[in-house]
Order: structure tokens, then sequence, then C-alpha cells
């Protein structure tokens, strides 16, 4: 046997067996993977890359108003909340003052944040609130209605 005959047995076994797809591991591309965390399923997974996008958006559950956040793919895996869109004011949003980056767009105040990185995101799905999510891939998914009754949701990169 020659030496690059060798040599490239020797990089196909490396890749079997590090997994069958040879992407497995931390050289793996990341993905976005959505999950039901009460039934412990996989809702949806897809690749994504670093500055990729994707956008959740709802009906705020006691102010009855649409909200939109924005988030980004960081390049360390995690979740960068990028902006927050809101058409009114309740419990867990954002009350922007003075110095902070904020505009009224499309009738939606639009707070732009400083993109914290998050290990996850988790949310509360239930039927009242009309949970999707915008995909990177333009993808939307129906969460309220792929969650039925409603629990809870989370978003990570892996």
């Amino acid at each position: 046997m020659g030496r690059a005959f060798r040599a490239l047995v020797a990089v196909a076994l490396v890749v079997a067996a590090s997994g069958a797809d040879g992407c497995s591991g931390p050289l793996r591309r990341p993905r976005l993977v959505v999950e039901d965390l009460a039934r412990g399923r996989v809702l949806h997974t897809e690749p994504v890359t670093p500055g990729d996008a994707f956008v959740l958006a709802y009906v705020h559950s006691s102010e009855h108003v649409p909200v939109r956040g924005t988030f980004r793919v960081g390049p360390d895996r995690t979740l960068r909340v990028t902006e927050t869109a809101f058409a009114g004011f309740g419990p867990g949003l954002p009350a922007p003052g003075p110095g902070d980056a904020w505009e009224i767009r499309d009738g939606m105040i639009t707070v732009r944040h400083a993109e914290a990185p998050l290990p996850e995101i988790v949310v509360r799905v239930v039927p009242l609130t009309r949970h999707r999510l915008r995909l990177p891939s333009g993808r939307e998914l129906d969460l309220s209605a792929l969650m039925g009754a409603g629990g809870a949701v989370r978003l990570v990169i892996e």
C-alpha cells in the first residue's frame, strides 16, 4: 500500500469514528433546536450559521397586544436578542427610558438591545398567545398549534 492510500484510509476511519455523517462533536454545524419541554420532544431543528436571525411573535397574554422578538445566532452558539417590538406596555415588556435605543416603527415601539448572550430561550406557549416562530430558513412554525393545550418551549443552539 502506498503512503497516500494509507493516509486516505486513516482519514476515513477518523470520520467514521466521529459519527456516520462525519459531522458529530464540536465541529458539527450549529443547529437551532425547538423543543417541547413538557413532552420531551423536538418540534423542529435546522442548521444555522452565526449571524442568522429568527423572529418570535405572539400576543401578550394579559395586555392582548402584539409582541415580536428578533434574535440572532451568536458566534459562540448562544442566542442574542437584537430587538423587541410591542404595541403597548405590560408585564415582561421593556419600558424604554432616556438614553435607550428605541423608536416607533409601523405602530410598534421597537427597542434595540445590546445583544447579551443567552444560552437558551424558554417561553410559555398557550393557544391564546398565538406564538409563531419565523426561522432563519424562512419557514414559519405555529408553536401554539404544535403545543395544543400549551407548555414550555425551549430554543437553543446545539
